[in-house]
């Protein structure tokens, strides 16, 4: 009974402190630091600056949607900013390597330190501050935005930020004009630009691209079937 009422004891108290720990989190990042709105005015900023047209949830393409939450943050609708499982498998790889080889990075992640950390060096200080921003985002921005924003801001390789940039930059036909396969290709470029550039190098961007779709697969947003169909999709490079 004691053990019992040990065990009980100490899950409120660590209920308690965890509410304190968020509500705190809340506060400091609507009233203090309101991390929704730095975020939001840096892509705005870099949108108007890199005369961009800005595509809010709506106009991001179902499939694009789909293809960048499978392939980069399969939790995104779920997690709370952060995928702890993800960090502790990348950290152990990290310590295995000897340096940062994997980010464990949600989109919310990935958006902050786009935003917010892009001029500071990688250190676990570095780490520690992004997952909290990405909680306080969490805290402050819906889904919806935050995709929005990291969609509008975001570099695809060849000087464009950004899909819509992107649309232009490789096909060079409106957004609503590509098809699955197309899209797909699109979503898997970001995570090394340089080397999935289409126009330079298609024989990997196809790579990267089956990569996306086999993702989509294992996320359950299309069948094998359907799978396929997009790999045969034509890729119209501009």
């Amino acid at each position: 009974m004691k053990v019992m009422k040990g065990l009980f004891k100490g899950l409120l108290v660590t209920t308690v402190l965890a509410a304190i720990g968020w509500v705190s989190i809340w506060v400091y990042f609507t009233r203090v630091s309101p991390i929704a709105s730095q975020v939001k005015a840096v892509v705005l900023q870099r949108v108007a600056k890199r005369h961009i047209h800005f595509l809010t949830y709506e106009q991001l393409p179902v499939g694009y949607r789909q293809a960048v939450v499978a392939t980069e943050d399969r939790t995104f609708y779920s997690n709370i900013g952060v995928d702890f499982f993800s960090i502790v498998r990348a950290a152990w790889v990290d310590l295995q390597q000897g340096s940062f080889v994997q980010g464990g990075s949600t989109l919310t992640q990935q958006l902050v330190h786009n935003t917010l950390l892009n001029h500071q060096p990688k250190t676990v200080y570095w780490k520690i501050r992004e997952t909290i921003d990405a909680i306080g985002l969490y805290d402050t921005m819906s889904k919806q935005e935050t995709l929005a924003l990291y969609a509008n801001d975001i570099y695809f390789g060849h000087g464009a930020y950004g899909l819509y940039a992107a649309t232009q930059q490789y096909f060079g036909k409106p957004l609503g004009a590509l098809n699955p396969g197309e899209l797909a290709m699109l979503a898997g470029i970001p995570n090394a630009p340089s080397v999935y550039d289409p126009l330079r190098n298609l024989h990997l961007a196809r790579e990267r691209q089956q990569i996306v779709v086999q993702s989509m697969v294992a996320d359950g947003v299309i069948s094998v079937t359907e799978a396929k169909g997009i790999l045969q999709d034509p890729i119209e490079l501009a």
